[in-house]
């Protein structure tokens, strides 16, 4: 007769709680999040100042009538700022020490933030009324590449009398998708400026979530890599500024590049029919794939040009596959040429003429007062960025930690396959970012979206410090402040801050960037060893994580 012996079971391993400072960081983190996004609606709802330009009107978008002065408003813009870029970088401190909230409520939370910044009036920036404008000159039948907004103004249109001095006398210098996606929004906010914005800052905003629907996919299952992408996007202050308060366009262009980046992982661009890196492209999936991934590409270009530097990426995913390879820059060149031959030469002519255009967080500005002044100094100071960014490009492209094409070490572990374009995708975009004479914060939704699909790096707390850098400069957005009152800050700000403060700042951060990356030690320091785990525990926690 056989003895039976009871054994109990084996109590599942479970990883082990992240430590009190993981959790205080993270939780710190979502409430410096949360009040800088206050912070900008508080500033929204005060109604037209320094920082929120007038629309006319009623609402939507709707606030009050505080009228705050200039000096209280430039210090809230600045706090919400950092305080949005600390709450950021607290958030990814605790992700790598074991914090891992639900990315559920950070993506619903985010959808609450998106919609109560959709319904006040833009903030920190006019180009929002010159997305208007150029709708209203495209919906009453003109070229808006033509045909300069001082138009609109002088024949007392509705929309035109609010049409941003500074660039009353320039034609559109966007592409065609971004001219289409102003026209829809002029027919639907007709002749008010104020429904205008509102119809243009819902396409934003919807924009924006949609982006984030993509990156938790791209993402994967893994909650730390979906909790990463929610943190440097969904629910990052200085993203949710630029994009959905200042309702800048370049938030379509993300869309269409995520959706570009999910079709190329659909279509395993470079693969072979089961997965394998076989090198036949992945018969029909592969060349569909780069297909649609070349047009979603293309689209992104025509509403800004930058984005094509994105395609270096999907290029070199499917590199392998020459039928790929061509479905992808076929697509790319269709989706462009079918935009822009509906314009006019003009279009590539406008679009063309910003290479050589310069803005206020040029980090080329200090050596640009050595150069001089002169078409001679303007054409060397130009010819020094490209080189800059070719350079900057090629050294990221060796030097950056690897990208999540497949299981990982560290604390975001986890099989990912189909992300092998983000790499080379965030160098070239990196580089052309760090080290452009054109620098605006808002092109930094180029470069967030990418990075959150990249592993935990050193890069993250730079572009953090970048993106606060280049975002004080154009404080406080919607009145010049050589305009404002001679206030000691303002003062400051425009003598001080913009000519030196701020180059030399954004000339720091791209000497850490090279100096770490020929160090090669761009990726995530490692971390601390914790206490020890039982058998078993670490798979588990890459299953779970």
């Amino acid at each position: 007769m056989g003895v039976l012996i009871w054994k109990p079971m084996p109590e599942p391993v479970l990883a082990p709680a992240p430590r009190r400072a993981a959790r205080l960081a993270g939780r710190a983190g979502l409430a410096l999040t949360g009040s800088a996004v206050a912070a900008v609606l508080l500033l929204c709802l005060a109604g037209p100042s320094a920082a929120v330009p007038a629309l006319g009107g009623d609402g939507p978008p709707w606030s009050f009538s505080a009228a705050p002065a200039a000096t209280p408003v430039i210090l809230l813009c600045a706090a919400a700022i950092v305080a949005g870029a600390l709450g950021t970088g607290a958030g990814l401190y605790a992700l790598r020490r074991g914090w891992r909230p639900a990315p559920g409520p950070m993506l619903a939370v985010s959808a609450a933030a998106v919609l109560a910044l959709v319904l006040v009036p833009p903030a920190g920036s006019t180009d929002v009324l010159n997305y208007a404008v150029y709708g209203r000159i495209a919906a009453l039948g003109h070229d808006p590449y033509v045909t300069a907004p001082a138009w609109l103004h002088a024949v007392g249109d509705p929309v035109g009398a609010f049409a941003p001095p500074a660039w009353r006398n320039a034609p559109s210098v966007y592409g065609p998708v971004a001219t289409w996606a102003q026209q829809a929004a002029s027919w639907l906010g007709g002749a008010s400026m104020a429904r205008t914005v509102f119809a243009w800052k819902a396409m934003a905003g919807l924009a924006f979530l949609l982006s984030a629907l993509l990156l938790d996919r791209l993402a994967g299952p893994g909650r730390a890599r979906r909790v990463r992408a929610h943190l440097l996007w969904s629910l990052n202050p200085l993203m949710l500024w630029h994009v959905v308060a200042g309702g800048h366009v370049d938030g379509l262009g993300t869309l269409l590049l995520l959706g570009a980046f999910l079709a190329a992982r659909r279509g395993d661009l470079g693969t072979g029919p089961r997965g394998g890196s076989d090198g036949r492209g992945g018969a029909s999936g592969g060349v569909g794939g780069g297909l649609v991934a070349g047009v979603l590409l293309g689209a992104a270009a025509a509403v800004k040009a930058p984005f094509a530097l994105a395609g270096a990426g999907l290029f070199w995913a499917a590199r392998r596959s020459p039928a790929t390879l061509a479905a992808t820059a076929a697509g790319t060149l269709a989706a462009l040429a079918a935009a822009y031959a509906t314009r006019g030469p003009e279009a590539l002519a406008n679009v063309a003429g910003k290479v050589a255009s310069r803005a206020l967080a040029d980090p080329w500005r200090v050596v640009a007062a050595a150069l001089g002044e002169g078409p001679e100094a303007a054409a060397l100071e130009g010819r020094l960025a490209l080189g800059a960014a070719v350079l900057a490009a090629a050294l990221l492209c060796l030097r950056l930690p690897a990208a999540p094409s497949g299981p990982l070490a560290g604390p975001l572990a986890g099989p990912q396959a189909g992300l092998q374009a983000v790499r080379p995708a965030l160098a070239c975009c990196l580089g052309w970012l760090l080290t452009s004479p054109m620098q605006h914060p808002w092109y930094d939704a180029l470069l967030f979206p990418l990075l959150a699909l990249m592993p935990a790096c050193r890069l993250d707390g730079l572009m953090l410090v970048r993106g606060v850098v280049t975002s004080l400069v154009y404080l406080p957005g919607a009145v010049g402040l050589l305009a404002l009152p001679p206030a000691p800050l303002v003062r400051w700000a425009a003598e001080v801050y913009r000519p030196w403060v701020a180059p030399l700042a954004s000339d720091v951060v791209i000497a850490c960037v090279v100096a770490l990356a020929l160090a090669g030690r761009l990726g995530a320091r490692p971390l601390p060893p914790g206490p020890a785990l039982p058998a078993g525990a670490g798979r588990a926690d890459q299953r779970t994580s």
